[in-house]
């Protein structure tokens, strides 16, 4: 039977998360896309590797490390590296709901690949969920408006969004996978690293690296790698224990619906009645996957 803990964690987790859309879009008015991630993540390696030394002796790094580097550079890769590279260069041409649909289309994704890597059921309640929540944030995120993109850069920012989503998605099967007998703080320390040195040599043959910023943007990235990226991405793994791969994915239709809820506490944004609708159509479809 499934803890409460393990829903405690998934949900904290898209709470943290449902921040980054809001932190991201503010940072790209200052800072390069891909310099950006890079920041992002070098501190948030920083903090993983340091809470690993601090738990494990570094002869146990080292084997984990070597017992398990083929799936610890692809975690790097398709965890790190490849979605937040897309995702930052998506969110320059497309607004942040769009963003968000897009970039929480992974469930989707997750629900298919996981009946096929992972042999999880892929019955009638999940598929009922899926496409009710999927509905729900649609809804939302586009503010009841369903009109197409018209010009390239858009349709690029889409592209970008749902290549991000399907990085997102393997991340979580091949996390799936390794985090049955392994700590997840171990996993995330290697993984991070591999996928953040490889951020930072492409930002740097890419982009030019400035360090003189406002204390406005050093605090965004802060939030960024500590809440958003070290606690949330704990907590995932933690969740990610115990549930489903695509039971665990399905919990991330809910980021659009926090980060309105923020937008209205922090940016006195108003909430409108058709969004709580929605909402509650998005937590019918998550129980309904999660009854399967």
């Amino acid at each position: 039977m499934t803890s409460l803990k393990a829903y405690a964690s998934i949900l904290a987790a898209v709470l943290l998360w449902s921040a980054s859309f809001v932190l991201v879009k503010i940072g790209l008015t200052e800072v390069t896309p891909i310099y950006l991630a890079a920041l992002r993540f070098s501190f948030a390696t920083v903090i993983f590797a340091g809470c690993a030394l601090v738990k494990f002796e570094m002869h146990q790094i080292k084997r984990f490390t070597k017992d398990n580097f083929a799936t610890l550079f692809a975690l790097g890769i398709v965890g790190v590296t490849l979605p937040n590279i897309s995702q930052n260069l998506g969110m320059r041409y497309i607004t942040a709901s769009m963003s968000s649909i897009l970039q929480n289309s992974s469930p989707a994704f997750t629900l298919i690949l996981a009946a096929i890597f992972l042999h999880e059921s892929l019955g009638h309640r999940k598929v009922s969920g899926l496409v009710l929540s999927l509905l729900g944030v649609t809804i939302i995120s586009l503010n009841g408006s369903f009109s197409l993109p018209r010009d390239s850069m858009a349709v690029y920012g889409n592209l970008m969004l749902i290549f991000s989503a399907v990085c997102y998605s393997i991340y979580t099967i091949i996390g799936k996978k390794i985090v049955v007998n392994n700590s997840p703080l171990l996993i995330l320390a290697v993984s991070t690293l591999i996928g953040t040195m490889l951020l930072n040599l492409i930002s740097i043959t890419v982009e030019p690296i400035e360090l003189a910023y406002s204390m406005n943007v050093w605090s965004i990235v802060l939030g960024l790698s500590i809440p958003c990226t070290v606690i949330g991405t704990l907590l995932y793994f933690e969740a990610l224990k115990e549930l489903e791969a695509s039971k665990t994915n399905f919990f991330t239709f809910l980021i659009p619906m926090f980060a309105i809820i923020q937008a209205s506490v922090f940016l006195s944004e108003r909430i409108y009645p058709y969004q709580i609708g929605c909402g509650v159509l998005v937590i019918f479809g998550i129980w309904l996957a999660q009854t399967e």
